[in-house]
């Protein structure tokens, strides 16, 4: 017995020392673990209630026991010994709740909720997108239309310039030989002027002549009057008697 009892004695010291040296690294761990938690986004897990205490034990006064599954809250010091964390609530309240009953993702019903949500926007997105398309096909297609309208005025155009252009054309060879026409008759009214007035002169000249030979037979046939008498012979007259 004697010669156990120094064997127990160091046994229980080395005992002694390995819990120490356990608590001590626990204690770090958990000082570590609280600087590292802290100002860090935590979520009450899927229960309906959670109570919220003055201290990190359960003896402590409740100070909130109306926390709801889902409520975001405020890391601010977590004590893994005691069980506890620290935290905050959106609207200031400050208090420990069992680290339980937190965690580090947003519940099921939150996640779903959000889900659905970024779904609803999603297919919002989705849906104008898609009336954003078929508005742009349907400007596409009246743009088509239109540019089908225009091409088709445009040809119509380009026939009836052309049509204008020939017309023009024959207008101006027209105009032009409706002036050539009106210079000629001009040079024909011209000449039939002249013509006219040389039928004139020549009318006039021809009465004269017909007045001088008139004249002229008139005067033969009084000379033949006055002088065929006295060519007659006397002799003649001379035995008659």
């Amino acid at each position: 017995m004697n010669l156990c009892q120094p064997f127990n004695n160091n046994l229980i010291r080395n005992s002694k020392n390995l819990v120490l040296r356990l608590l001590l690294g626990t204690l770090l761990f958990s000082q570590t673990a609280a600087v590292n938690a802290a100002e860090e986004t935590r979520y009450v897990s899927d229960v309906f209630h959670v109570p919220m205490r003055s201290g990190k034990t359960t003896g402590h006064r409740i100070i909130h026991n109306g926390i709801k599954t889902g409520t975001r809250l405020t890391l601010l010091e977590t004590d893994d010994e005691a069980g506890f964390s620290r935290v905050v609530t959106q609207r200031g309240t400050e208090g420990w709740i069992k680290n339980q009953y937190l965690s580090a993702t947003p519940i099921a019903k939150t996640r779903l909720a959000e889900a659905q949500r970024k779904l609803q926007q999603l297919n919002e997105k989705l849906a104008s997108l898609q009336k954003n398309n078929s508005d742009t096909q349907q400007s596409n297609s009246k743009i088509q239309k239109q540019a089908t309208s225009l091409s088709r005025q445009n040809q119509q155009l380009t026939e009836e310039l052309s049509s204008i252009k020939k017309i023009s054309a024959n207008a101006i060879n027209l105009d032009t030989n409706n002036r050539e026409l009106l210079q000629k008759n001009e040079m024909l009214k011209i000449e039939i002027a002249e013509l006219q007035a040389n039928n004139s002169r020549l009318s006039d000249k021809s009465d004269q002549e017909w007045f001088f030979r008139g004249a002229l037979a008139v005067l033969i046939g009084v000379f033949l009057a006055i002088v065929l008498p006295k060519l007659k012979p006397k002799a003649r007259s001379k035995e008659w008697t």
